[in-house]
């Protein structure tokens, strides 16, 4: 019989490691765009920044999938690289967008996430079949800007972002409420609580993201 933690040291170390990956994805974000050769590499070279895409969506699928079978360090690595890489591809935001709406838009975004995050914490309502179809229309949001990067469509763009702010606000409910339950149903090793306070984290840190570059694409203020 294990002994377990507590709920509160569980979800600390949920937000703790989302917030750590925050961190480092914003001071990469900011250094890059700091450094112009840097950020003239990322400009110039499309194929290099679509292949850091690409190993984003490796790294999470990759995490997502093998999250059990290895070790906390080995997870907590996997976070550390995706952090970073995600650093990298969004240095591209503070070219496009003034540093002031940047912070405005962020937390904006960030008080929408407590928000939505805290409903999902307390409500009584099972969020799973809507966390399905959210799931599902996360599959067709991912398609249709895969195609708008073709068609470049402003109005589309501005149609998936409307879009993306209620689908991952509502995966930030269902997100927490998921977590909650594991918890609440689970007696795991403290190794396993670990394991899942990374994922978690790496989801919640998904959900806030992509929140907020969906405002921002709405909101921001372009230089």
């Amino acid at each position: 019989m294990y002994s377990e933690i507590s709920q509160r040291t569980f979800f600390s170390r949920v937000f703790f490691n989302m917030a750590g990956a925050l961190i480092l994805t914003a001071l990469t974000a900011f250094g890059v765009a700091s450094y112009p050769p840097f950020i003239n590499a990322i400009l110039s070279n499309t194929a290099g920044l679509f292949i850091l895409m690409i190993l984003e969506v490796i790294l999470v699928f990759f995490l997502s999938r093998r999250i059990m079978v290895l070790s906390v360090g080995a997870a907590y690595t996997g976070l550390i690289a995706f952090s970073l890489v995600n650093g990298v591809t969004l240095s591209l935001i503070f070219v496009v967008y003034t540093l002031e709406s940047i912070y405005t838009v962020f937390f904006a975004a960030a008080g929408l996430f407590a928000l939505m995050g805290l409903f999902g914490y307390t409500t009584n309502k099972d969020l799973s079949p809507i966390g399905r179809f959210l799931i599902m229309s996360l599959f067709g949001i991912v398609i249709v800007s895969v195609v708008n990067i073709f068609i470049g469509s402003s109005t589309l763009m501005y149609i998936i972002s409307f879009i993306s702010v209620f689908v991952f606000s509502g995966l930030t409910a269902y997100d927490m409420q998921a977590l909650k339950r594991i918890y609440d149903s689970a007696s795991l090793s403290p190794e396993m609580y670990e394991k899942v306070a990374i994922i978690g984290a790496l989801k919640l840190y998904l959900d806030l993201i992509n929140l907020f570059l969906s405002l921002l694409r709405i909101f921001g203020r372009r230089r």
